[in-house]
């Protein structure tokens, strides 16, 4: 089955020991059964000796055991890039499979996808990159179409950003706040977070940015997320709402017009690294407007 990306997909390329905010600090890194199998053969104690059951061993300060000091991989150095395991090879790559159809993405938690996904329009272009050997699935659901719907809206450049989200809250019947701001920022406060100083930061406020064609950017990324992956209509409207939310959030935190394109690009990708990808805080978020709506 071929999977696709979206076109910008075409300019990202890992940047290695340039990159500000390795994924191989903090992170929890697994190592799958086929590479683990490549340690044990080729006999590499030195690396077996960081793995316990199937995953790497952090050093006190977080850093992978195998990240040196100039921000390069020891393992690819030494091996190659093969013989990393999948989630270092394929981060930050995500899928999903709506139907016959399987589709892939970068995401916001790595700064280098953030900056090529922030500054393209190309979102909803999409092109083959490579072959899955996923079976087809029938699906009685159209999520894809109610993604092409916001995706009209959001490329109308006739039309200002406030106006595009007001339309897609119309469509989807998402008008009414189910919580106030306060009630939102006490709910983001009890997430969990990889940062504690993150705590404080993501919270609403008061005002909002003029950054709109980053805005723009930054919804539609959100909505090809996680609104694809929707299974009816409720849960698209869940979805919806909670892709809005962290684009509001995201509009309020990024107030000052002299803020750098790369200071932008920061806040998005504290967003994306604390929130989307924690499962347990987004199917938190989630179930807050499944509960509401």
């Amino acid at each position: 089955m071929t999977v696709y990306f979206p076109l910008y997909y075409k300019d990202f390329k890992c940047i290695a020991e340039k990159c500000r905010h390795s994924c191989c600090v903090g992170w929890e890194i697994l190592v799958d059964n086929d590479t683990l199998e490549k340690y044990e053969s080729l006999g590499r104690e030195d690396i077996l000796l960081n793995i316990n059951g199937s995953e790497i061993t952090l050093c006190e300060d977080g850093r992978c055991p195998f990240l040196c000091a100039d921000g390069l991989c020891r393992i690819i150095s030494e091996l190659g890039e093969s013989y990393t395991s999948q989630i270092c090879r394929e981060h930050p790559r995500f899928y999903h499979r709506i139907g016959d159809r399987v589709e892939g993405g970068i995401g916001l938690s790595c700064e280098e996808a953030c900056r090529i996904v922030l500054s393209s329009d190309s979102y909803c272009d999409f092109c083959a990159f490579a072959h899955s050997p996923e079976v087809a699935e029938e699906t009685d659901f159209d999520s894809i179409s109610h993604r092409n719907f916001i995706y009209s809206l959001l490329r109308d450049n006739g039309m200002s950003y406030d106006k595009t989200t007001k339309l897609i809250r119309e469509e989807y019947s998402l008008k009414t706040p189910i919580h106030t701001e306060e009630e939102w920022n006490e709910i983001l406060g009890e997430l969990e977070y990889l940062d504690e100083s993150h705590r404080k930061l993501l919270a609403f406020r008061e005002g909002g940015g003029e950054h709109y064609e980053i805005y723009r950017r930054f919804l539609a990324y959100l909505v090809f997320r996680h609104v694809s992956v929707a299974d009816c209509y409720e849960n698209l409207r869940a979805r919806i709402g909670f892709c809005l939310l962290l684009a509001e959030l995201f509009e309020g935190l990024t107030v000052r017009e002299d803020m750098t394109f790369e200071e932008i690009c920061d806040i998005a990708r504290i967003i994306s690294e604390e929130i989307e990808y924690s499962e347990d805080n987004t199917s938190s978020l989630i179930f807050e407007f499944e509960s509401a709506l």
